[in-house]
């Protein structure tokens, strides 16, 4: 019923952005946020002892990915580029269908990752899940400042032209290594999730999560704002079901999300070449944005 064949594909899309803009977003995006963690992590792991307001630093670090976005499309698109690309966050002229997995995916794979652990005796611990009167202002929180500024950068800009040079699962998978990647600095910084997570297992988890937001990207004529959501849902369901505690927790819930990207890449198929029509929206034609914006 959901096939990549039924994905409209009349719109023309801009040229290709260069391999250099691509390179330099990463660069932009990892010494925007690199820069502004660092601090904390000095001061986390005892190398400077550094007042405690500097740590408000620390918030400026997702929006690596949504400068360094902002930079590279102005300084390569047409005029009205920005705007296109900003709008991309706010679409739903879409497959509504495709909100189903956006919001059930995420919380269905915890359910199983639940299940699976629950049948091997193994143990959440609950106590460091997120209470149920913080769900709402935290979701919220997630949204504003980590969700969106990340994604308008890894989905609204990178995503499109890897696409064009690696294929459908390459990019997903290059992409999902340097995502996680990019969260490196916070492995040193105490009381945040990756500080308890070893960095390769964290790598690999971000692999293949990259698999389910490049499915939903194309599904959804690179709607960033599906993207946005994905990504505040399953942040959220990783903040109130904490299997990631321990070590056999994580490598379960890996096991289930691996086994679930798998089907996906099994009954989608995406070494066949499909393109979604706005695969590169935004980019360097924000004509060719709003024709994508629009109906078929």
């Amino acid at each position: 019923m959901w096939q990549a064949q039924d994905v409209v594909t009349s719109p023309p899309v801009p040229a290709p952005v260069p391999l250099r803009d691509v390179a330099w977003f990463f660069i932009l995006a990892f010494a925007v946020s690199w820069l502004a963690w660092l601090p904390t992590v000095l001061d986390s792991t005892g190398a400077m002892d550094l007042p405690d307001a500097l740590g408000i630093l620390g918030m400026i670090g997702p929006f690596g990915p949504f400068v360094a976005a902002l930079v590279m499309v102005r300084r390569g698109g047409a005029k009205g580029s920005v705007k296109a690309l900003l709008l991309r966050g706010w679409t739903f002229d879409f497959d509504r269908r495709w909100l189903v997995p956006t919001l059930l995916l995420a919380p269905a794979m915890a359910g199983v990752t639940v299940g699976v652990m629950a049948l091997t005796d193994q143990r959440i611990h609950w106590e460091y899940g997120l209470g149920a009167a913080a769900i709402a202002p935290m979701a919220l929180f997630i949204l504003v400042m980590n969700a969106a500024p990340e994604e308008y950068g890894w989905r609204g800009f990178a995503l499109g032209p890897m696409m064009d040079r690696l294929g459908t699962l390459g990019a997903s998978l290059v992409l999902g290594a340097l995502w996680g990647l990019w969260h490196l600095p916070l492995h040193f910084i105490e009381g945040t999730v990756q500080e308890n997570i070893p960095i390769y297992q964290f790598i690999l988890q971000q692999m293949v999560l990259a698999v389910f937001y490049t499915w939903l990207f194309v599904h959804t004529r690179g709607a960033v704002s599906v993207a946005i959501l994905f990504h505040t849902v399953a942040n959220m369901v990783g903040a109130a079901v904490p299997y990631w505690v321990t070590d056999g927790g994580r490598w379960t819930g890996f096991a289930v999300q691996a086994t679930f990207a798998l089907a996906i890449v099994l009954w989608w198929r995406p070494w066949r070449g499909s393109r979604s029509a706005g695969q590169r929206p935004g980019l360097g034609d924000p004509g060719a944005a709003q024709q994508r914006l629009s109906k078929p």
